[in-house]
Parts: C-alpha cells; structure tokens; sequence
C-alpha cells in the first residue's frame, strides 16, 4: 500500500553549518515515498521559500507544509515576523471594556493570526501548528507556562477560536494543541483529574477551537486515564475516535505531537508508536527521526491487518483535503506583510513587557549589563545591549558588577525554566545576589526577567523588576525600550 506514506510528515531542521544541504537525501527519500507533507524548521527566509517551492513542485500529490508557529511565523523562519508567546498576547487582548469588566481585544488576536499566515504562506508554508489551546493551570509545569494563553477557559477558548478562524482566513491550516490539553499534566506526564473536572475546564478551548473550524488537532501523548487514555492519549480510541470525533464532532486532521521532541521517544520505538497511534484515530505522524521505519512498519501493520484498510484510507482522505486546500495558487499570489505589520508588532511586544516590582529605573547616557543566565539555557541575550546603544546609550557588558561602577545596573535573568515558572531557590538567590552590592551602594538597579511573571514575582517585591515573558530577540529589543521610555 504505497500511499500509506501519505500518513507521515519528516522534519527538515535547519543547521546553521550545512543548511538544508546535510539532509538532501532524507529529502529525496520522503519525495519519493509520497510523504503527506513535511514539518520545517529553522533557516533564512530565501533559503527556505526555495526549498519549500522545491517540495510542492516534485511532490507525486499536494502536501502540507508544517512550522512551529505559537510566537509568529518568525518562530520557525529566520527574517519573519517574531511575535510574543502566546500568554503575553493574552495578557494584552485583555481589556478593560465599558463597564470596568475585562473584555478582549478581538483584533489583537486575529491580527496576530492574519500576520502569521500571510507570512507563512509567503514562503510556501500552509499549516501552521498553532494555536496552544492547553490552560496554564500547573504551577511549577514548564508543558504550557507562557505559551498558553491564560488559565481561564472561557478567555482561553474565546483567543482560541478567533486565531483558528483568522488563520485559515488566509488559507493556512490551524493546529489546535494539545489535546485534550496538558495544563494539568505533571512532570510523569500523566493527567489524573477527573473527567467531569477536564470537561468543564480544559477540554473548553478546544471544543471553542473546532467550532470555529480548525481543520487539525494535534494529540498529546500525556496519560489521561479519567477520559480513558491511560497509555496515552494519541493511543487512545476511546479518546481520538469516541470523544474527538464522535463527541465533539471533529472531522479534520489528527495529528501525533513531533516525535523527534517529545521525551522517551527513540527510534526504536517509533514504529510501534506509530501503529498505535494510527490505529486510535490518528492521520498523521509528525516528525519521526525514523522515516523509512515508521513508513515499513505502517505497511506492514496494513498489509497484516493490524490496521484496518477502511481506517487508513480515511486519513489519507483527509490528508489529501486539506493539503488540497491550501495548496499553494500562483493566480493568487500571498499577502506580504506590510510596514504597519512590522510596526503593529514592535508595538505589540512593547506592550507585553510588564513592569512587577519597585520603581522603574532611570537610565541616563551609560548603564551596566550582567546576564544570569541558567548554564544549559539557549538564549543569546546580546538584542538587550545591542538595541540600548542603537538609542545612544552606552553599554558596559560584565560578569559582575564593578565595584567603582556608579552607572544604573541591568541584571538580564535567563532562569532554567523560561516556560513554567519552576525557578529553583538557587537560581532566584543568584540573581538577588548579583544585584545586591550595586543596591547597598544605592544604583539604580533592574532585573530583566525572561520568565514567567509569576516566577519573575518571586524574585521579591524590594527590588525593580520587568517582565519580558521570554529571552526572544523580539522581547530582549522589547525591555531595552521599555526601560529607554521609562527614563525618558
């Protein structure tokens, strides 16, 4: 059964040494299996608009073009628009209405959505995996944090189901993650509330999330036994088939979560993930590092039976829907963003940057920068700085405070955990640590947190803190402004 391919999506992950050229073969081999599309990540926005034109034009059938895209399509494409996670969009479409009441800012979110899948599809991309529809509910959980878009259901599920509809507005698919959502799933990765618990609370955006029409739901492999998914939920019929697609009525794609990222997942055993998971209800198997395996083991699987034929061709159906879909129209070329785009989102980020605690600093012609930043962390907070001095001021980068330095001191903190808020003691210890001589010599003294807000809270209300959710390039140039505007 050829076609079975049609099931599977590889990853083609940028490298910043070989580009896309290291994995020319995988390539090669996914065209000629007939894969159902392809999940791509990293790299300049020429290099990538190339190699995606490449993809549709020698793929045998249309196919879906994945990217990671919660903060923006810059997210996934280096010279896109990057935007803030998706908690800080929520925390800014909060308003207060007329009546003193909270109220969201509709425009804020679907603005976002348009602006992400105009620039997806500028460069060939038709599927966006987003919107995160999970609830930050686990204190201490670094699953959901600030990539969920708050912890109430209703506000959550209202964000959700205006992204999904503004997003395929621009014929992009949205992805609505992760279901039945992970905001309750501890570090075990189980989920063990109960049913009538996550009916009333978490499964919320996502019923919001397929009302409004999203096309695809990705399901997580978190252990949900109350709903039936004890081995996990993308194994799970009793949840894919029964609950997702009888309950909630969903007809669209279901796809696995990567599983090159997900914790506990090897080789070896994607084969055996991926019959399970098609076998429940799942159409797409998203990013296997084992492409060849995943794709003879489901064949076989086929072939014997273990799969059944009917359940098969029904996922390839909706595969090829879809993918027909937002199948790239040269008669229709994509939206480029605009100037007010770029300008919207600076501004955006601009407003995401919270100030928590103390007064807000003076900066005048000089300040001080020292980075605690948490040893395996994979931020490059060099934006901070660099954005300072593009506004005339001058930048002393250190290691440590100078003792003879009398110039305000900025303290960039770049914790372990910069989704969750599961800060250790030690780590909130070093960073009151750093600031304290240049506080008893009476600076003027901030700490930039990129972390949640209330992991950057904690760091204690005696000192200035600013809140930049995430060390992104977009947030660092966020805070360096912010703190220019305050002083100003």
């Amino acid at each position: 059964m050829k076609e079975i391919a049609r099931l599977v999506v590889p990853a083609l992950r940028w490298d910043d040494a070989h580009g896309f050229r290291y994995i020319e073969g995988r390539i090669d081999d996914a065209l000629e299996l007939g894969v159902g599309g392809f999940l791509v990540q990293g790299g300049p926005r020429d290099e990538v608009a190339a190699l995606i034109a490449r993809l549709h034009a020698e793929s045998r059938a249309p196919i879906l073009v994945a990217a990671h895209a919660e903060r923006g399509a810059g997210q996934a494409v280096v010279g896109l628009t990057e935007l803030p996670c998706f908690g800080a969009l929520g925390s800014v479409a909060m308003v207060e209405g007329d009546d003193a009441l909270p109220s969201l800012d509709v425009e804020v979110i679907r603005r976002a959505a348009r602006l992400t899948a105009r620039e997806l599809r500028s460069v060939g991309m038709n599927w966006a995996l987003a919107p995160v529809c999970d609830l930050d509910l686990a204190r201490g959980s670094a699953r959901v944090g600030i990539r969920g878009g708050g912890s109430d259901p209703a506000v959550v599920s209202a964000i959700v189901a205006e992204w999904v509809d503004a997003c395929q507005s621009e014929s992009v698919v949205a992805c609505a993650m992760h279901f039945p959502g992970i905001g309750r799933m501890l570090e075990a990765g189980a989920v063990k509330d109960s049913a009538s618990i996550l009916r009333l609370t978490d499964l919320a955006p996502f019923v919001a999330a397929i009302d409004g029409g999203a096309a695809c739901v990705m399901v997580s492999p978190a252990s949900v036994p109350a709903l039936g998914a004890p081995e996990g939920a993308m194994r799970s019929a009793a949840l894919v088939e029964n609950l997702l697609r009888n309950e909630l009525h969903f007809d669209g794609i279901v796809v696995t979560v990567p599983f090159d990222r997900e914790p506990g997942f090897d080789a070896a055993h994607e084969p055996a993930h991926a019959i399970a998971a098609v076998a429940a209800g799942c159409d797409l198997i998203l990013a296997p590092s084992d492409l060849a395996g995943v794709v003879d083991a489901l064949t076989k699987a086929a072939m014997s039976g273990e799969l059944v034929i009917s359940r098969v061709r029904e996922a390839i159906g909706r595969v090829d829907r879809w993918a027909g879909w937002g199948r790239p129209n040269a008669d229709a070329p994509a939206r480029e963003a605009s100037l007010d785009d770029v300008m919207w989102s600076r501004q955006l980020a601009d407003q995401c940057v919270r100030f928590v605690s103390g007064q807000r600093p003076r900066v005048g012609a000089t300040i001080e920068v020292v980075n605690v930043i948490h040893a395996g962390s994979w931020a490059r907070v060099t934006a901070f700085g660099d954005t300072l001095r593009s506004l005339h001021i001058e930048v002393a980068e250190s290691a440590a405070p100078a003792a003879a330095e009398r110039a305000p001191l900025a303290v960039q903190f770049v914790p372990d955990d910069t989704v969750g808020e599961a800060v250790t003691r030690d780590e909130l210890d070093r960073a009151r640590a750093v600031i304290a001589p240049a506080k008893k010599a009476g600076r003027d003294t901030v700490i930039i947190a990129y972390c949640h807000p209330r992991a950057a809270a904690a760091l204690g209300r005696d000192l200035s803190i600013v809140c930049a959710w995430e060390p992104t390039r977009t947030m660092q140039q966020a805070a360096a402004r912010a703190l220019f505007t305050a002083s100003r």
